[in-house]
């Protein structure tokens, strides 16, 4: 027996950055799972909307995307799919029903494909933090260039792709009953309470499409303000809660540094005018 076959060979393992290190990291290829599954059930609901072509395009580009980490790749597919949505076979005229503000409130397709694309776009951003780039770069002087911040992907162990999940469902519900609020009711300033149902408000009141758009509008922008608000007092608090030592030096760094950026700056100029015999320090 010789000492080579004694000694076990242990393969170094890939960097995360690349195709190899994205499958090998448990963490990176749950999101790899996670975003594969959300394309294709895209693809199948855009399949059972008449619209192979568009269905396909979008599972492509999604995931040569997510494997290549193509920074623009998300835009992307949400501009063709709204293209799609509105042209089913690529081409016009476009798809139009009259039903469809009414009848829209949690259908099967609908909640399938706004779940199915919070996880596609969450998982792409998820993986392009953990394998190029989570924070941008910080302004340096010097010829040297920072190296990009990644999220250390130990952080993403754990139920942590669950929760994800669980938090796109809820996102999803709540698009949904903010669709049925905005379709439901409308504005009638004639009535003692302004806000009634949509079928309770007289035809001859209702005015022309503008006014009924109009008052639509008004409820989201009121729904969606006071809204947001509310949940980012509340999720803001919870995520305070929750941060680790290491996240609260992080975040408490990253404000002292947004403090004194001016500062910093300044003292960089005057090292390298101090550096520099031909040139006069500035004032920042």
């Amino acid at each position: 027996m010789s000492t080579e076959d004694a000694i076990p060979v242990i393969d170094d393992p890939s960097d995360i950055g690349s195709l190899r290190g994205m499958v090998q990291d448990a963490a990176v290829r749950n999101y790899l799972f996670a975003g594969f599954a959300a394309l294709v059930m895209i693809f199948l609901v855009m399949l059972s909307k008449n619209s192979d072509v568009g269905g396909l395009t979008l599972a492509l580009l999604g995931a040569a995307g997510m494997l290549f980490r193509w920074l623009a790749a998300p835009s992307l597919v949400l501009l063709l799919l709204l293209y799609f949505l509105l042209f089913p076979f690529g081409l016009p005229p476009a798809y139009t029903d009259r039903n469809e503000l009414r009848n829209g409130f949690l259908r099967v397709s609908d909640v399938l494909l706004a779940f199915s694309v919070i996880v596609y776009l969450a998982s792409h951003y998820r993986i392009y933090g953990m394998t190029t780039q989570a924070m941008p770069l910080e302004p340096r002087f010097g010829s040297g260039r920072p190296q990009p911040l990644r999220r250390p992907a130990n952080l993403s162990r754990g139920n942590e792709i669950i929760r994800f999940l669980y938090l796109a469902g809820a996102a999803v519900l709540a698009g949904q009953l903010l669709w049925l609020l905005t379709t439901a009711f409308e504005i009638d300033v004639t009535a003692d309470f302004p806000l009634q149902v949509a079928d309770e408000v007289p035809r001859w009141r209702r005015g022309s499409d503008f006014a009924l758009w109009y008052a639509r509008t008004l409820v989201i922008l009121g729904l969606g303000f006071f809204g947001t608000l509310l949940a980012r007092l509340i999720f803001g608090y919870w995520r305070l809660r929750r941060l680790s030592a290491a996240q609260g030096r992080m975040m408490l760094q990253d404000g002292d540094w947004t403090e004194t950026r001016r500062e910093r700056v300044r003292i960089e100029v005057w090292k390298r005018a101090k550096r520099s015999p031909t040139r006069t320090p500035g004032r920042g």
